[in-house]
């Protein structure tokens, strides 16, 4: 699997990094290139918070994120990190393409 370098945009306060396949389509719903940030810590509050697999599971799904059939605990704080780090909602999580959410989740 090739690595994708994301592209950071921003709009309305918010900030994501996108697949450059999906740029201009970010682009013409008004997000802006921008610097990239880095996040103040290396785990989000809800990945250090959450210990065991069913806990991880369900900060998720009380975020309103879709959790895939059969994910392990690594699985899980990858997905809870990625999703908090993105600053997306869950409905907007999940409406992101799959290659776009793969790609945000790092093991």
């Amino acid at each position: 699997m090739q690595d994708i370098e994301l592209i950071p945009v921003t709009k309305d306060g918010e900030y994501i990094e996108v697949n450059p396949a999906t740029l201009a389509e970010h682009k013409a719903l008004g997000w802006v290139l921008c610097a990239r940030q880095e996040p103040a810590d290396d785990v989000p509050d809800g990945a250090k918070k959450a210990s065991t697999a069913p806990e991880i599971k369900a900060t998720l799904e009380a975020a309103g994120v879709t959790v895939p059939d059969g994910a392990k605990k690594a699985d899980l704080v990858a997905l809870l990190t990625a999703f908090e780090r993105s600053g997306l909602t869950g409905a907007e999580w999940n409406n992101l393409a799959e290659e776009d959410r793969a790609n945000r989740v790092s093991y």
